[in-house]
């Protein structure tokens, strides 16, 4: 559970049944819930739409702790997984601020106390690498460079930031009209904060964008290469080859969801509609990605941008 917003406020436990009565401006205490721990092994998967399967009970009590004031909230470890720490699965919606911490964190919490919990803030948001072309038009390339609480980051993380990287070899040193920039997003998670922060340099440099390309789950196998976009938005550059061969699907709720609002030229390129589901799972490893597929993927990569 990242957090946007500093949560400052005096400290209460509560229980999740608990009658809800002079919560305003108090960082509430609840230990995990039974749900969220049954669903900890899929806490980060999406469903198709890309929605978050999230603990319904748990997010309907603290929308009620919101409406009454309460300045955010902190969630213990379950009794029976007392060296994790706590969390429960919430709706992104949710309009209450809060985060999980470890045992010994617990037990320094007294009711009554004053808390301030800052959000944590990555100090390397991005990593670009840039050829420059001899046009005004640009072309970003990103892939999620990222870490993970579980799983092995293959599907997320290793195979588009793999693809990429053998991608800017072959092509260094090739002219291109286009200027191209190779970036990796970092940090946690899903690159959220990376892709924002690389978001607000784009918006500062107003640059002509022809393409913003982002590698997903590459290397499978599981399917012919395809594209999603939001609302599947048919780009102009989709309509030229080689994306023209490719079948458009919709990009659900995602760390991109601001570039879609900037009205920019974003696809996500991917081979696995499978692998959403399969995030942090023991499908989620080496094994799942093939070298000679991976190879072809970096060549239809090369051989589209040696005509821009």
């Amino acid at each position: 559970m990242a957090l946007e917003q500093e949560i400052e406020g005096e400290l209460l436990h509560m229980n999740w049944d608990d009658p809800i009565e002079q919560v305003e401006g108090k960082v509430i205490v609840l230990p995990m819930t039974d749900t969220s721990l049954e669903k900890s092994h899929t806490a980060y998967t999406s469903d198709y739409y890309g929605v978050i399967d999230n603990d319904e009970a748990g997010n309907r009590y603290l929308g009620k702790l919101a409406e009454t004031g309460a300045a955010g909230y902190v969630i213990t470890p379950h009794p029976n997984e007392p060296d994790e720490s706590g969390f429960v699965i919430v709706s992104y919606t949710l309009p209450i601020g809060g985060t999980g911490v470890d045992g010994e964190a617990a037990k320094a919490f007294r009711d009554g106390e004053m808390i301030v919990i800052e959000p944590y803030l990555e100090e390397i948001p991005y990593i670009e690498y840039v050829q420059q072309g001899e046009g005004d038009e640009e072309i970003v390339i990103m892939s999620r460079l990222d870490a993970s609480w579980k799983g092995d980051h293959v599907l997320s993380s290793v195979s588009g930031s793999s693809v990429l990287y053998h991608l800017l070899e072959k092509r260094d040193g090739v002219k291109t009209d286009a200027t191209i920039r190779y970036v990796f997003l970092n940090g946690s998670g899903f690159g959220e904060e990376a892709s924002d922060d690389y978001l607000a340099q784009l918006k500062e440099r107003q640059p002509s964008l022809k393409t913003i390309l982002q590698l997903d789950a590459m290397g499978t196998g599981d399917d012919p290469l395809y594209i999603r976009t939001i609302g599947m938005k048919r780009h102009s550059f989709l309509e030229t080859e080689p994306f023209e061969a490719l079948d458009v699907t919709i990009l659900g709720s995602s760390s991109l969801d601001s570039y879609g609002e900037a009205d920019l030229p974003l696809a996500v390129l991917s081979d696995s509609r499978l692998a959403v589901y399969d995030l942090h799972t023991e499908y989620d490893n080496l094994d799942r990605l093939s070298n000679e597929v991976m190879e072809e993927q970096v060549e239809w990569l090369k051989q589209w941008l040696i005509t821009q």
